[in-house]
């Protein structure tokens, strides 16, 4: 399995609004094959504007294929306000050698 992040560093006043942009805009991600989850996580402490996406996937071979569709262009075709970030993202893509899970 493999954990694509991609870090946004966004800006407060923008906060609200970038979330339901990821809420409203992931609906044909959960049909693709090899999808297993997204995650969106927002900063837990005021000092930080860092905000993670994460999709998990089988494979690579699935992430890779997803990209490819036009599902993945039309999700990434409404570009918000440059203003709404505070710096470049930066993408992650990382296989998960073991998980451990509570009982």
């Amino acid at each position: 399995m493999i954990v694509v992040e991609n870090r946004l560093f966004v800006a407060e006043e923008y906060a609200d609004q970038f979330v339901e942009r990821f809420r409203n805009s992931m609906g044909e991600v959960e049909s693709q094959p090899g999808f297993v989850k997204f995650e969106l996580l927002t900063p837990a402490r005021p000092d930080t504007d860092s905000y993670v996406a994460q999709t998990y996937w089988e494979s690579m071979a699935d992430f890779e294929a997803w990209t490819d569709t036009d599902a993945f262009r039309e999700a990434h075709a409404d570009r918000p306000p440059r203003e709404m970030f505070t710096d470049k993202n930066q993408l992650e893509v990382h296989e998960v050698s073991f998980e451990r899970t509570g009982e």
